[in-house]
């Protein structure tokens, strides 16, 4: 595989760049914990950033979900990595062009009335155009060529390290890598996404306040997507101007649109990322990118809402059933259910009482459980559906943690919690299509 714009291709070239990545985090996250940050932290962010960017795909995805997320490396690094939430260095025109007339056999100027060539966002998969047609603006995401293979590249090597992680745990690592191999894969399906994102728009049109835009299978393919222009500020623009109440106001419907995507759809859409909102000054919050989506099956949704329920109620006599019922405890003997339920107590305060505030040292607090002094890390079978109700929640919560959301959040997740579950259709397999 050649160089696309300066994007390493080459598997060699991606393993040496994560190398690299991997040095610069932990020498970050090093003088995070000896309290030696400074401004050095923010020119390593920089660097980290660009070479994550120009890695694209995995790499710039793990970069943007690392970017929201206090705590993990100094605020300096964060705020370097926020640039990967739209992109830092766009791939030419001259490329992405081709991919259009490969898809629809024909030019962007004959597919569209009008093409923008500078694109207004540069995401981990795709890029984003503005253009119109059928006399309407619209947005189109361009999938960056041969992204698909730089994915199945990082999973190869993904899945040795899983290997290893296996013999000292009770993760099945391959089983992960699988999951998050299948799910990645179907990002690189905007037809699929186009599916999600329609079927999404008419499970929450009845909500004033969320707007989902509509995307036009007549000039979407696998590697085109087109959808509904929506105006709006990004999130670190939002979070500047907006007053304190307006930011709570907001908190509220993310929080509605996750937890009735799982409990009342059974389904959810796993890239919570800041950059995948926009924010009118008059109008709903705007909600982005569906290409992520994790159908669930109704023995999971139910598993999930007991627990829950269990939690959030604060009964603690039926905890060790309602744990066991995940199937995540594969030695009961060896488990302490006591630290879990301080754990899972912690993650749910927000919604275990009638006004909450989501701050920084919540999100701290939440990550000291994760730590190697848990003895339970090592007896946890983590089935890999787990693995996006955790990406959900903990992603909410840092977007939340950003915006110093306070509210009843408790009464917005009763409400989704007693939802009855109607699931959302799944899109056709291709043979159906």
């Amino acid at each position: 595989m050649e160089e696309l714009d300066g994007i390493k291709r080459k598997w060699g070239q991606r393993l040496f760049a994560t190398g690299r990545i991997a040095a610069s985090a932990a020498r970050l996250a090093t003088r995070r914990l000896l309290g030696s940050e400074g401004s050095a932290d923010g020119e390593l962010g920089e660097k980290l950033a660009k070479e994550l960017d120009q890695m694209k795909g995995m790499a710039m995805k793990v970069g943007q979900i690392i970017s929201y997320f206090d705590g993990i490396l100094p605020e300096q690094t964060h705020q370097a990595l926020t640039r990967l939430q739209q992109g830092i260095k766009p791939v030419s025109f001259g490329q992405m062009s081709g991919v259009i007339q490969d898809a629809f056999g024909a030019p962007p100027d004959q597919v569209f009335e009008d093409f923008e060539t500078t694109p207004i966002a540069s995401a981990s998969i795709g890029q984003v155009y503005r253009a119109k047609w059928q006399g309407r603006p619209v947005a189109v995401k361009v999938q960056y060529p041969g992204v698909a293979d730089t994915i199945n590249s990082d999973f190869s090597t993904l899945e040795k390290f899983a290997a290893l992680a296996s013999l000292a745990s009770a993760v099945d690592g391959k089983a992960l890598v699988d999951e998050l191999r299948l799910r990645f894969s179907e990002e690189c399906d905007y037809e699929r996404e186009a599916f999600h994102q329609n079927a999404f728009a008419d499970a929450f049109a009845q909500y004033s306040d969320i707007k989902i835009p509509r995307a036009f299978p007549e000039r979407t393919k696998t590697t085109v997507l087109t959808t509904e222009w929506c105006e709006g500020t990004d999130f670190y623009t939002f979070l500047q101007e907006a007053p304190q109440e307006r930011r709570n106001e907001v908190g509220l419907w993310l929080a509605r649109f996750a937890y009735q995507s799982i409990f009342r759809l059974g389904a959810l859409n796993a890239d919570p990322h800041p950059g995948n909102y926009l924010f009118p000054h008059d109008g709903p919050i705007v909600f982005l990118d569906f290409g992520c989506v994790r159908h669930f099956c109704k023995e999971d949704v139910e598993t999930e809402r007991q627990l829950a329920r269990v939690v959030v109620e604060d009964r603690r006599e039926d905890f060790r059933e309602a744990v066991l019922a995940t199937k995540m405890i594969p030695r009961p003997d060896k488990f302490d259910f006591d630290i879990h339920w301080k754990m899972l107590r912690s993650q749910y305060a927000p919604y275990s009482q009638p006004l909450f505030r989501f701050t920084k040292e919540y999100l701290q607090e939440g990550m000291e459980y994760s730590r190697p002094s848990n003895p339970n890390l090592r007896q946890l079978a983590i089935p890999p559906t787990w693995i996006w109700l955790q990406r959900l929640q903990w992603g909410l919560h840092a977007v939340l943690a950003r915006l110093q959301a306070e509210g009843d959040f408790a009464s917005v997740y009763r409400e989704a919690l007693e939802m009855p579950l109607e699931p959302l259709m799944e899109p056709p397999s291709p043979s159906q299509q």
